[in-house]
């Protein structure tokens, strides 16, 4: 018997969520036009997981690249703007093996180290950004950009702590020969979301991805590597021509790196987002009838209107 659900969280993601629209709702995660996105909670297979994200993500992608671009531009620019002289130097290089000559120098990234830095820095909270987001469409109860960066900053110790975290954990895995860091990323790989849905400190929001993925590590793990195919064509569609003008066209090539970055980040990343939503929820009405729950609270709700 599958353990009962946690109470659904009263926090402003699903708060006064109003009872669906239609019944039974559709099976990829979005209602009738105006009435907001309706959920269809049951079981999804490995392949399913990702069209339902894919469904969620087209429906309200203009949402989701909001969400993102809001981080994501000013720090893929000033990333690529610090690494302006690699391009250059880059270039110079190869003329002078070409010629036979010695490189001149060997190309730099120091300054550019701290680009780096920023986006490491951004990831957790574009993360937990856009899974506020995404959530909040998927449950029912869709949100603006501006709503999920302020829900998001308002718990910034709590997404900061969570980030350091996980790298902390998955860093000290990975440097254990590879395979425990891949086992412990999945996981630990729902965690930024129940931080979200369920309001979980980082340290309970750990061990509730580390409950949630017990015995079902295979199958995320099909999840990410199937993820990760899709996502690598948008890698090839946007950030490979960018990364290519990038060298040809010597130091102003920063620019069209910082843009391709920018591209890549806001359209690519929200769908990643997506997919690890849209398997939390599933792992949750596998493990602990999270649909059952959802159900009975829409027909209370609907009662008590």
């Amino acid at each position: 018997m599958a353990p009962a659900a946690p109470p659904l969280p009263e926090l402003p993601l699903d708060a006064g969520a109003a009872p669906p629209a239609t019944w039974p709702p559709s099976s990829d995660g979005a209602g009738p036009a105006g009435t907001g996105p309706v959920v269809a909670l049951l079981p999804r297979s490995v392949g399913e997981v990702v069209d339902t994200a894919i469904g969620l993500y087209r429906r309200n992608w203009k949402l989701l690249a909001g969400t993102a671009a809001v981080v994501v531009v000013p720090v893929q620019l000033l990333s690529a703007f610090l690494n302006r002289n690699y391009f250059s130097q880059v270039s110079d290089m190869f003329r002078s093996l070409q010629k036979g000559l010695t490189p001149p120098s060997t190309p730099s990234t120091g300054v550019g180290s701290l680009g780096g830095l920023l986006s490491v820095l951004a990831l957790p909270f574009l993360t937990v950004a856009l899974a506020t987001a995404a959530a909040g469409c998927y449950i029912g109860n869709p949100i603006t950009a501006g709503q999920a960066w302020r829900r998001t900053m308002r718990r910034f110790l709590a997404v900061l702590g969570l980030g350091l975290l996980r790298v902390l954990i998955i860093g000290v895995g990975l440097f254990l020969f590879v395979v425990p860091g891949i086992f412990l990323y999945i996981r630990l790989l729902v965690a930024p979301v129940a931080l979200v849905v369920e309001g979980a400190r980082p340290v309970s929001a750990l061990e509730r991805s580390w409950r949630l993925t017990g015995g079902h590590w295979w199958r995320m793990c099909g999840v990410e590597v199937l993820k990760g195919v899709v996502a690598w064509f948008g890698y090839a569609l946007i950030e490979t021509p960018a990364v290519l003008l990038g060298f040809l066209t010597g130091r102003a090539g920063w620019l069209f790196v910082g843009i391709g970055g920018s591209l890549l980040q806001v359209f690519v990343f929200p769908f990643l987002v997506a997919v690890t939503v849209v398997a939390y929820f599933d792992l949750r009405i596998r493990r602990e009838a999270f649909d059952l729950a959802v159900t009975a609270q829409r027909l209370q709700s609907a009662q008590a209107a």
